[in-house]
């Protein structure tokens, strides 16, 4: 009996001496592992802060790009609309000198009328 319970004492040593190890393996593990998620949420919050300013430079950017776009179809606008202005002063400018050379053209016929008239009397008479 003294052999078996010396037998089952040297077994419960080994076998605590083993938990032991296991234990400390298991604390080594878990610091290990906590080191490496702490250098994780390290590089996590890392990341966040560059997304972050990556997206705030993109929203200066897009709102820059729209002021500029704004502004240029502003001055598009006002462009055409002066050109637009200027074509119906062109029109009408083009309207009023039709309206002379017609006024000259027939004063022209009217005057070449007489003349073919006073023509036609002075070679009547002669």
């Amino acid at each position: 009996a003294q052999a078996r319970a010396a037998e089952l004492e040297g077994r419960c040593k080994g076998l605590e001496a083993e938990l032991s190890s296991q234990r400390e393996a298991n604390a080594n593990a878990a610091s290990s592992g906590a080191s490496e998620l702490q250098a994780a949420q390290a590089r996590a919050a890392e990341f966040e802060g560059q997304l972050a300013a990556a997206r705030s430079d993109f929203e200066a950017q897009l709102s820059s790009q729209r002021e500029a776009a704004d502004a240029a179809a502003a001055s598009l606008t006002a462009a055409a609309t002066k050109l637009q202005g200027e074509l119906k002063a062109s029109k009408a400018e083009a309207s009023t000198a039709t309206a002379q050379v017609t006024e000259v053209e027939g004063r022209l016929a009217t005057a070449k009328a007489n003349f073919d008239a006073e023509l036609k009397t002075a070679r009547e008479a002669a």
